[in-house]
């Protein structure tokens, strides 16, 4: 089984999983992630400067670690999918997905049978043409995984019908963007409570795992008991800012 085939294996089971995101783009960091035992990392080419070229790069040194990369993506165009699959991304992180027929477009995108996933073995993903026709088509059908971020209120209104819709593998909360949307004031208020609820429960009922991002591990432990598996934890600029921080009051503490 390959890193990619792995990973959605563990991700549709319902493994506990961690990884941080990247969102500076350079391969270094995936390099570190790996070393440290991370499950994955998420290139967030959605909020950080990732071009093409860096999106390769990175999805180069998640080879060469045999770590899982996935791409949360800018946007869902079938053109943007393709070519992060072509480079050997692990799967894609869709943002914005409210309604059954973006997450459907979103996994025909990824599909050669039943999709619309244009093919060529010729890039990384497939070997550099070394993938015959047949091998490509059911390695990848079976390997990328794809999952959709519950950031909307319109999203939490029609959570069950994404959860619903075949190929989809997990549903990621996005709190801070429910909050702007709710015009909440904290990622604690009861509105948000109630949305996580609700996809929770829409997870389970589908038997698509849930997800969402937190700072840190601190709270992994309380959202695993109320039914969690998929964790994006804080991030390499993050951890950066969080290690330097303390190195320099211990510094000047001393």
């Amino acid at each position: 089984m390959n890193t990619n085939t792995e990973f959605r294996t563990r991700l549709r089971r319902g493994d506990p999983m961690c990884g941080p995101f990247i969102k500076t783009p350079h391969y270094q960091n995936i390099e570190i992630a790996g070393a440290a035992g991370m499950d994955f990392v998420v290139l967030d080419a959605e909020h950080a400067p990732f071009s093409v070229d860096a999106i390769d790069r990175c999805l180069l040194g998640c080879a060469a670690a045999s770590l899982p990369g996935v791409v949360r993506l800018p946007d869902a165009e079938p053109s943007t999918i393709l070519q992060v699959l072509d480079m050997g991304a692990a799967g894609i992180v869709v943002p914005h997905v409210v309604s059954a027929t973006q997450a459907r477009a979103a996994v025909a995108a990824t599909r050669y049978r039943d999709g619309v996933r244009g093919f060529s073995n010729s890039p990384r993903a497939g070997g550099y043409g070394r993938l015959p026709m047949t091998e490509h088509l059911r390695l990848h059908d079976a390997a990328v995984s794809v999952v959709c971020q519950i950031e909307d209120p319109e999203a939490v209104d029609h959570v069950d019908e994404i959860a619903a819709v075949p190929g989809v593998d997990c549903l990621f909360i996005g709190r801070a963007d429910l909050a702007v949307s709710y015009q909440a004031t904290s990622l604690d208020d009861e509105r948000i409570e109630r949305a996580i609820d609700r996809t929770i429960e829409a997870g389970r009922a589908a038997g698509v795992t849930v997800g969402m991002f937190l700072p840190d591990a601190g709270a992994a432990r309380r959202y695993a008991e109320r039914g969690m598996r998929f964790f994006i934890l804080g991030s390499d600029q993050s951890l950066l800012s969080s290690g330097l921080t303390q190195l320099a009051r211990t510094f000047h503490a001393a």
